[in-house]
């Protein structure tokens, strides 16, 4: 009488191993694909004629047969220790409950997976497998169709470990330090929220002044979903005081937009200042200008110092001279509560007019406040003087003009953070992480060939 039905070849394997059948054996009832049933009423190993693997089988002692052929005999006899089985196979087996879908699958159809899904899209099976998993970089129609199939067919993502993790749901603070009113840098906010759908998290936006930044570590001055715990990671735009900074990334997982903290366990996504440089001193030699000076430069940002070692780094390779003079310095002042600093005026012109006729502004404010300076003094721009930025970004409401300058999608930055906040909160052993993202060079009118 039948003792078992065994839905699965594999577990047909088990028991022809566990009764003294050759492992080689178990793996051609493996591959034969179809349903076995094991009776305790005969005793001999009945199988139908299956073409065998082998060339030739293992006739050793112990081995369950001898002298088999390229074919599996009708008939194998067991060893004579334990009970004698026999294995039929059945030519219509049943249909399997498949776990996942609740459909009913054939043996030998295929169950729903990333590769099936992949292969009737005509997709890569990695762009399906980030569609499912919500992650960005894929485009929302193919997100779409991704996801449509998947449900169609009943396919469901079950996720473990750090991968469950980052899909659980939460929030994330974003806290923006400015002295501003309103946030000028609403493109970061774009990739943000982006980033946030896709990834399923809730955004707490909070912005505070540079006087009352200090304030943020005390939770009686924290938004409410910070103060209670519900806050898990914190996405930190502009520059906040390196203590403040290190207090918050003890408390919680931290990335930080543009500004580097040295002393403090914040990852960092950013753009490539010192590559950004040498593009635009390469486009100003281009032009003919041999004598190139520094607007701006401010020891306190991250940014600005490592701008300027792209400015030094440049010039130096270009042969050109590097004049500390040639470089007109900012407080932070300057560009936390948009100031002219008194003396930068004076500065600039006397420099032009000893011959430093090509400019490299440490950002955009500072290349349009320079660009009035010399309008101002009745010079043009760029006949007489050619004025680079950096950013390409839109901090100035009212260009004086367009400005040749370098830049990277805010956007996109801002969606690397949350990202790299996601990662950081699934792996919070990782060490401390810099990204940067290449630049591209966006043409202006501000600069022209040295006019002599």
């Amino acid at each position: 009488m039948d003792m078992d039905v065994l839905e699965r070849p594999f577990h047909a394997c088990r028991v022809l191993c566990a009764n003294g059948i050759d492992w080689r054996v178990a793996a051609d009832v493996l591959i034969c694909g179809k349903n076995i049933s094991v009776s305790m009423e005969s005793k001999a190993l009945a199988m139908d004629n299956t073409p065998s693997r082998h060339d030739a089988a293992d006739s050793s002692p112990g081995s369950g047969f001898a002298d088999s052929p390229s074919r599996l005999p009708d008939t194998l006899k067991l060893p004579a220790a334990g009970e004698n089985i026999t294995v039929n196979f059945r030519a219509e087996p049943p249909p399997l409950q498949n776990s996942r879908t609740s459909r009913m699958f054939s043996p030998m159809s295929k169950a729903p997976n990333q590769t099936l899904i992949a292969r009737q899209l005509n997709l890569a099976p990695g762009t399906v497998s980030r569609a499912l998993r919500q992650q960005p970089g894929i485009k929302s129609e193919t997100r779409e169709r991704v996801l449509k199939l998947a449900q169609k067919l009943g396919y469901t993502v079950r996720l473990r470990g750090k991968a469950a993790v980052e899909a659980e749901a939460c929030y994330l603070g974003v806290l923006v330090q400015s002295p501003e009113s309103s946030w000028t840098h609403t493109r970061y906010l774009v990739g943000l929220s982006e980033a946030a759908a896709a990834m399923n998290v809730t955004l707490i936006v909070h912005h505070v002044s540079f006087q009352d930044c200090l304030n943020i570590v005390h939770a009686d001055r924290q938004p409410p979903a910070m103060r209670d715990g519900r806050v898990k990671g914190l996405c930190l735009v502009h520059r906040w005081p390196e203590d403040v900074a290190r207090q918050l990334s003890e408390k919680f997982a931290c990335v930080s937009v543009v500004h580097f903290y040295p002393d403090a366990k914040v990852d960092l996504v950013d753009m490539d200042h010192r590559g950004g440089m040498n593009v635009l001193a390469q486009h100003l030699y281009g032009l003919g200008h041999r004598k190139i000076g520094y607007f701006g430069y401010c020891g306190d940002m991250s940014w600005s110092r490592a701008r300027y070692a792209g400015y030094v780094e440049a010039l130096t390779k270009l042969g050109l001279e590097l004049n500390p003079a040639w470089a007109i310095e900012f407080g932070p002042e300057v560009f936390e509560q948009r100031l002219v600093p008194p003396t930068a005026p004076e500065q600039a012109l006397h420099l032009i007019k000893s011959g430093v006729r090509a400019w490299m502004a440490t950002n955009e404010w500072a290349g349009q406040m320079l660009t009035q300076i010399v309008r101002d003094a009745g010079l043009r721009v760029p006949e007489d003087v050619s004025i680079t930025g950096f950013d390409n970004t839109d901090t100035v409401p009212r260009p004086v003009v367009q400005l040749t300058s370098v830049g990277v999608s805010l956007s996109v930055i801002g969606t690397a953070a949350i990202q790299r906040l996601r990662h950081r909160l699934a792996n919070p052993e990782e060490p401390r992480q810099n990204i940067l993202f290449d630049v591209k060079f966006v043409p202006g009118n501000s600069t022209g060939p040295l006019n002599h």
